[in-house]
């Protein structure tokens, strides 16, 4: 590939992420909002339905019905999370919906195996539990950083979850020579990974320094923690994206979004850095 080539194709995906970014900032101002957990949690169920369209579509995966055991359990797990919920408010607990997702997940996937062993193996059943897990209860789990973090809070972890994403990009471009996961993700390089994390770890702690993320207890000490534990996850989800995308044979998730790919190219990190957060950030943050 020319010089020339890879400028365009830079330049091309850096504007795409820009306007990418204008609209990411425009949904998240209106979270600040009263009713902007509402909006969150409206945005992230539509978002998760598309993903969830477009990795049945990829590939291997596509005309198997993959898309049925995610859908059965998200939505079931959905229903049972509304009637657990106070009169006042839809109280979203990440790990109750994870349990929920996973335990209605196991006996879908062994009903639709047995209704199509004709075109799925067992293997596909239990991948179906895995995409389930994976793709379902990450993105509506938003809703709970905005209702123990506040708007800030959300803001702050979708900035984590992304800076990342840009620094590893632009630092690999320019400086990456050798490519330690060559065999899943062959453009991601040492260099990158490196200049991701540094990325990610002082963003966390400019984000307790502005006012995003709380200082109590720990400070920017906190900060640092948060943004490097979101930037080490966040890796390993686009990691994990990329080898499903090999096992399923597609290079993209879709072409939605042009040179930025699909939509789950553009989520991937959140489908393990909000678990992520919400496993650790209590630890490190006094919770409002």
């Amino acid at each position: 590939m020319s010089g020339g080539t890879k400028a365009a194709r830079i330049w091309k995906r850096t504007w795409v992420g820009g306007g990418l970014s204008a609209f990411a900032a425009g949904c998240l101002w209106l979270s600040f909002a009263e009713w902007g957990g509402t909006l969150v949690l409206v945005i992230s169920a539509v978002i998760t339905l598309l993903v969830l369209r477009e990795v049945a579509s990829m590939g291997r995966f596509a005309g198997r019905a993959m898309w049925v055991v995610p859908l059965v359990s998200g939505a079931t797990a959905a229903a049972l999370t509304a009637r657990a919920a106070g009169p006042d408010a839809f109280a979203l607990d990440p790990f109750a919906l994870y349990a929920r997702v996973g335990a209605v997940a196991l006996p879908t996937a062994f009903a639709w195996r047995l209704a199509t062993r004709g075109r799925n193996e067992w293997a596909d059943a239990w991948r179906s539990v895995a995409l389930a897990l994976w793709i379902i209860p990450a993105l509506p789990s938003l809703h709970w950083v905005r209702a123990d973090f506040g708007a800030a809070g959300l803001v702050a972890l979708i900035v984590l979850s992304k800076v990342g994403d840009v620094a590893g990009y632009y630092v690999g471009n320019a400086i990456g020579r050798t490519h330690p996961f060559s065999r899943i993700s062959p453009g991601k390089t040492t260099a990158g990974c490196v200049g991701s994390f540094v990325a990610g770890a002082a963003a966390g702690a400019a984000c307790v320094a502005v006012g995003l993320l709380p200082a109590e207890p720990w400070g920017w000490a906190g900060g640092l923690l948060a943004g490097g534990t979101v930037n080490l996850v966040s890796q390993a989800g686009d990691l994990l994206e990329s080898a499903v995308k090999r096992w399923a044979g597609v290079k993209d998730s879709g072409t939605v979004l042009g040179p930025a790919g699909g939509l789950l190219d553009l989520v991937d990190s959140l489908l393990l850095s909000v678990p992520a957060a919400a496993l650790v950030w209590p630890l490190l943050f006094s919770v409002a």
